[in-house]
C-alpha cells in the first residue's frame, strides 16, 4: 500500500482539531479504501472518480460480512473529507464524494434507562472507601452531567468549581462548554477532591498519578474509555441490571431532561451537539416511550 502517493499523513496532520480516536478511525477507513482502491488498480487519488467510490459503496454493502449502513456511512464520511481536502489544497480538480449517499438502514433509539432502573443505580448509601468513591462519581457525573466518556476522562481537577456547580468540558472539535454538576455529584466530588482521591492514590494506586486527572486508575493514569465501561458494567451488574454503555447514561440524561420539559436548544447545549438535528432523536426516544408506557398500561393499549 503506497500511502505517500494517497498523501495520508498529510491528512491526518490537518485534522489537528479531531480527537485522537476520531484521527484513527478516519486512518483505519481510509486504508480500507486505498487497499480495495490498489487491488482494483487505482494507484493515487486521482484515479478515484464518483464510479468509484459508487463502486466501493456497493462492495460495502455485499461484500462477506457486509458492513451495516450505519458503519458504511461512517467511512463514506471519512472519505468525504478527505477528498474534500484534496479538492480545497488543489491536489484534485474535483470531489469525487460529492452527491454520493450512503445506505439507508433502520434507524435505532438509544437505549436508554428507565427512571426505576436509575433510581435502582444510585441507591447506595455514601461509599464505604475511596475506591466506590470514585466509582460511584465516575457514573454520576455521566449521568448527572450527560458527558461523554471521553469527556469524563478528559476532566481535569482544576476544571471543577462545586462552589458554582459546573465544570468546563473539552468535548469534540476541542470545544469547550459549561455543564451543571448536579446536587449528588457535587456531595460526592467534595468527598473526592481532595481527601478521597489522596486517600485512593495511597491505597489502590500501584504507579506515578497523574498528578492533573480528576480520575485515574489504579496504575495512576487518567481513566480510559474501558476503564469506564467496565465500572458501568460492574455497578450494572451488581445492581441486577442489564448492561448498558457508558453513552446509554448520556442518552438517559437528554431524555429524561426532555420528558421534563427541558427546551431542546437547551438539552442541545448541555450535550455539545454542533447541529440540533443531533439532538432531535431524543424527541423520538420520549414519543417511544410514551407509546411504550401506553402500550403496557392502558386496557386497550
Amino acid at each position: 500500500m503506497n500511502l505517500d502517493a494517497w498523501r495520508v499523513e498529510e491528512f491526518l496532520q490537518y485534522l489537528t482539531a479531531a480527537s485522537p480516536a476520531t484521527i484513527d478511525a478516519y486512518n483505519s477507513d481510509l486504508k480500507g479504501f486505498i487497499e480495495w482502491s490498489e487491488e482494483r488498480g487505482h494507484s493515487d487519488p486521482l484515479a478515484i472518480g464518483r464510479i468509484e467510490i459508487r463502486g466501493w459503496v456497493a462492495n460495502e454493502s455485499i461484500k462477506k460480512p457486509a458492513s451495516a449502513p450505519a458503519t458504511i456511512a461512517r467511512k463514506l464520511s471519512a472519505l468525504r473529507r478527505y477528498f474534500g481536502w484534496l479538492h480545497q489544497s488543489g491536489l484534485t480538480k474535483l470531489d469525487p464524494t460529492a452527491y454520493i449517499t450512503a445506505p439507508k438502514g433502520d434507524a435505532r433509539l438509544p437505549r436508554v434507562l428507565q427512571r426505576q432502573e436509575i433510581d435502582r443505580l444510585f441507591d447506595e448509601p455514601t461509599p464505604t472507601n475511596s475506591l466506590e468513591l470514585r466509582d460511584r462519581l465516575t457514573i454520576e457525573l455521566l449521568y448527572g452531567s450527560g458527558l461523554r466518556a471521553a469527556e469524563l476522562c478528559g476532566l481535569d481537577a482544576v476544571n471543577i468549581s462545586t462552589e458554582r456547580a459546573a465544570m468546563e468540558v473539552l468535548g469534540k472539535g476541542a470545544k469547550t462548554r459549561s455543564v451543571p454538576i448536579n446536587a449528588p455529584s457535587r456531595d460526592l466530588l467534595n468527598l473526592w477532591i481532595p481527601e478521597g482521591s489522596r486517600v485512593f492514590d495511597q491505597v489502590y494506586v500501584s504507579g506515578t498519578r497523574d498528578p492533573t486527572a480528576l480520575l485515574v486508575n489504579r496504575r495512576g493514569n487518567r481513566l480510559t474509555r474501558s476503564d469506564v465501561r467496565r465500572i458501568l458494567l460492574s455497578l450494572l451488574r451488581a445492581k441486577g441490571l442489564a448492561d448498558r454503555s457508558p453513552h446509554a447514561l448520556r442518552h438517559t440524561f437528554a431524555t429524561h431532561l426532555l420528558d421534563g420539559g427541558a427546551d431542546l436548544r437547551a438539552i442541545q447545549e448541555l450535550l455539545g451537539h454542533a447541529d440540533l438535528a443531533t439532538t432531535q432523536i431524543y424527541t423520538h426516544v420520549s414519543k417511544e416511550q410514551l407509546r411504550e408506557t401506553h402500550r403496557k398500561h392502558h386496557p386497550r393499549g
